[in-house]
């Protein structure tokens, strides 16, 4: 009898432990660094050198089935791109990988089970830098922890902005840096509909004295630390006020950081009381996303792009919590590419202004 019941512990415990590893992610991450090692050695073989990956990035990536990393290359080249993919995918034939090459947008995949474990955006080298420029800011960023992953995916440089003290604000200040990603602080602002509208518990009102506006901006920039500039959340009554707005942007100014004037009134006076003070300072000149609808977002990046043919840039806003946003942009990346428009962040774009 006790020969039994030890059999059958056994056969519990076989049978528990062999249920638990099936419930436990596949663990992909290492087979992540292999193929980027092995895509690395042959993009050397092809003459291609850190020199020429104009962007990279390592993102952790979870599920339900899995826990993977996927890697994000943009890679300047004169090589032919159709040699390159058809060299890695001989190449990767040992790892059981999907590879994929859209010869239309010059975008590589290779992918195990339907994860992305490398992404690599490949634009042929210019003579000349293009000279038309777009630059796209992603406001109200801080809701939500996994918010980000679809965004840093498409590949381009994006600026995004940060609502302090919200959830997980400080976690993505953190994340972003890491990822050598650029942020600012999205600095709530009293707007004209005040009280009924509330701009939240970190903004700066037009009650508030001096003292008390330096004091919370700062405090908010703490939150978010790190951050390369700031950018007005609402405000489109604080924005009008030249005193508040001038107390506002001397903490911008002693901190040696960038303002973004999101022009959510005509009347704003934040980009010209900026640039008086010797600020570097834009202001918006498209939301992309007033209606969650891919079509009305596709219509207004086109727009953008034809401010941008016309005057040389383009500066637009969009926000994180619009679900077409990102679908939205992968459709017009392409177009945009083909037209040699440039994407930047803000401080690139100062720099190269």
């Amino acid at each position: 009898m006790k020969k039994i019941w030890r059999f059958l512990i056994i056969v519990i415990i076989i049978v528990g432990t062999i249920f638990y590893l099936r419930r436990q992610p596949e663990n992909l991450s290492s087979l992540s660094s292999q193929i980027d090692t092995k895509c690395n050695r042959i993009l050397t073989g092809f003459g291609i050198t850190d020199e020429n990956v104009t962007q990279y990035l390592r993102i952790e990536k979870k599920s339900k089935d899995a826990i993977w990393i996927e890697v994000i290359k943009h890679i300047n080249t004169d090589t032919n791109i159709s040699d390159i993919a058809r060299e890695i995918k001989i190449s990767l034939e040992e790892y059981g990988v999907n590879v994929d090459y859209n010869k239309n947008n010059n975008l590589l995949i290779i992918s195990k089970n339907g994860k992305v474990l490398n992404k690599m955006f490949f634009s042929k080298l210019k003579k000349a830098a293009s000279n038309l420029k777009a630059v796209i800011i992603i406001d109200d960023i801080g809701y939500k922890k996994d918010e980000l992953s679809e965004l840093l995916s498409l590949g381009i440089p994006l600026t995004y902005s940060i609502l302090p003290y919200e959830r997980y604000s400080s976690f993505h200040a953190k994340e972003l840096k890491k990822l050598n990603q650029e942020y600012f602080l999205h600095q709530p602002m009293e707007p004209e509909e005040y009280p009924e509208i509330n701009p939240g518990k970190a903004a700066i009102l037009l009650s508030m004295s001096e003292n008390e506006i330096k004091k919370r901006v700062l405090k908010n920039l703490d939150n978010v630390e790190g951050a390369k500039g700031v950018n007005n959340h609402m405000g489109s009554a604080f924005t009008q006020n030249r005193e508040k707005m001038k107390i506002f942007l001397e903490i911008v100014k002693q901190k040696e950081i960038i303002f973004v004037d999101s022009y959510t009134s005509s009347a704003t006076v934040g980009y010209k009381t900026a640039v008086s003070m010797n600020i570097p300072a834009l202001k918006n000149e498209v939301f992309i996303d007033g209606e969650d609808d891919i079509e009305y977002i596709l219509k207004q990046l086109r727009f953008l792009k034809i401010l941008i043919k016309k005057y040389g840039s383009g500066i637009a806003i969009g926000h994180i919590n619009r679900k077409n946003l990102v679908k939205a942009l992968a459709e017009i990346i392409p177009e945009y590419q083909k037209e040699n428009i440039t994407f930047l962040t803000v401080s690139q774009y100062l720099e190269n202004k």
